[in-house]
């Protein structure tokens, strides 16, 4: 059990009697003398020299003070030496005993390792220490992709938290995690957040978290309010954000699925006109790869395949995919359905590109990498959390859709059965997923790891591995 964990036990073991388990967060944060709770380190700025950092207090602590120091060889890092900055604070949407606070580091060096602390120097009251690491300026460096971390309990938050911490383990050399949308099942209910961040505290301290919103979290400023973001300006955050950001040579693009117009479903007009001047903007500053972080995805294979917002004239399907292509996107990330899946290269017109490839085998292990793709690859990493769907077997979707994928598998928890409270969908909780992709140069390889909480000692094992060459 991580420390982070025991901690928060304590807090709700003292004060369990006034009812459960977000009470008792919520409780623990009006106390006067409060912990800084639900840290988590964002891009903002130039990824380079920048992070935004975001945390949560009581209203007793009122300054958003934040230090950051060099990792050096010493074992603990001295904060006396700190480059010391200041942020704000705000009463939090939906926890109005709870203040908000954002802060951004500056002025930092490339591909440098720090150690942070955030909290209130007048009262010196401050987190745990956490690390980061700013991007370099080139070269290459890994990331965690995973989805759908929702949980409807706070047992099932503490599966999701051992999803994010084992990727870590698995993929030590990620740099940063990407998540595809629905961090909690209601994001107006703190007391989810509290069970997700909270268990995930000690993983989330030490990594930059770059997360798209999803539809459990479309209202009520519940996304925004938990990452420091730098969104576009005059854009609407109430249902979440879009924002982008650099890495070495690849520009990622996160997208809000929660917006909706006439002529998009699921989008503002506005947002659709940002993400064409991003990508441009983005290619004619030198990037070399474009990927997409987007909830409610156009191409997967379970029960939102065939949604409305993702058929229908001005679904996503229709309107945002072809997009993709004429943009050149090379990856597109998704999430909000639960199942494994991947296609081929997709192009405007919603037809499959025929495709060169080439198969690599490094100590052991093949990897099959599609070359130069003419169109987009779609990947939905299947769950981090508990709730799963079955396979889409309606058949509008047909022979010709599944034939845009190269992986369309039944959900691996199918052979478990139904879930007993819903026999619509497998059991809850028994797999989760998320992927490592690696970029270097011209190269893209991601291996996707399942968790199989019935065998393996529920550790972490590879199911797929593919990869894309740009020469």
């Amino acid at each position: 059990m991580k420390k982070n964990s025991k901690k928060l036990i304590s807090v709700a073991l003292t004060l369990s009697i006034v009812g459960g388990y977000g009470s008792t967060l919520s409780l623990a944060a009006a106390d006067s003398n409060p912990d800084v709770s639900k840290v988590t380190v964002t891009f903002n700025g130039n990824s380079t020299n920048s992070k935004g950092f975001t945390w949560y207090t009581s209203l007793d602590s009122k300054n958003s003070d934040l230090q950051v120091v060099k990792k050096t060889g010493a074992k603990k890092p001295d904060f006396k030496k700190a480059l010391k900055f200041s942020g704000t604070q705000n009463i939090s949407t939906n926890s109005q005993k709870e203040y908000v606070h954002k802060a951004e580091a500056t002025g930092l060096k490339a591909d440098t390792e720090y150690y942070y602390r955030v909290g209130d120097a007048s009262l010196n009251n401050w987190s745990e220490v956490g690390t980061f690491t700013t991007a370099p300026k080139n070269g290459a460096f890994t990331f965690i992709d995973l989805t759908d971390t929702q949980a409807k309990t706070e047992d099932e938050a503490i599966l999701s938290s051992e999803t994010i911490s084992k990727a870590l383990d698995t993929v030590p050399n990620a740099e940063f995690m990407v998540h595809n949308g629905d961090l909690v099942d209601d994001g107006a209910k703190e007391e989810q957040w509290d069970w997700l961040l909270g268990h995930s505290q000690e993983s989330l301290l030490n990594t930059t978290f770059a997360p798209s919103a999803g539809n459990h979290e479309d209202e009520s400023y519940a996304f925004i309010d938990h990452f420091n973001l730098d969104v576009p300006e005059n854009s609407a955050t109430e249902t979440g954000a879009y924002y982008s950001y650099d890495y070495s040579n690849a520009h990622f693009a996160v997208l809000n699925s929660n917006e909706d117009s006439e002529k998009y479903a699921n989008f503002s007009e506005d947002q659709i006109e940002w993400l064409k001047e991003d990508v441009k903007a983005a290619k004619a500053n030198g990037a070399k790869w474009v990927i997409v972080n987007i909830h409610k995805g156009p191409y997967t294979t379970s029960n939102h395949a065939t949604d409305d917002d993702i058929m229908d004239p001005n679904g996503v399907r229709n309107q945002v995919a072809p997009l993709m292509a004429e943009l050149d996107i090379d990856f597109v990330l998704q999430g909000h359905d639960h199942i494994y899946a991947r296609t081929k290269p997709i192009t405007s017109n919603g037809t499959a590109s025929e495709t060169e490839k080439i198969t690599e085998t490094k100590k052991g292990q093949t990897v099959e990498y599609t070359v130069n793709p003419d169109g987009a690859i779609y990947l939905i990493p299947a769950t981090a959390g508990p709730k799963v769907y079955y396979k889409n077997q309606d058949p509008v979707l047909g022979e010709a859709f599944y034939n845009l994928f190269e992986v369309a598998d039944e959900n691996h928890s199918a052979i478990y059965g139904p879930d007993p409270s819903n026999n619509t969908r497998p059991v809850r909780g028994q797999i989760q997923n998320f992927v490592g992709i690696t970029m270097d140069k011209d190269k893209l390889t991601a291996v996707t790891y399942e968790i199989d909480q019935n065998k393996n000692n529920a550790e972490p094992y590879i199911i797929d591995q593919f990869g894309i060459i740009k020469k």
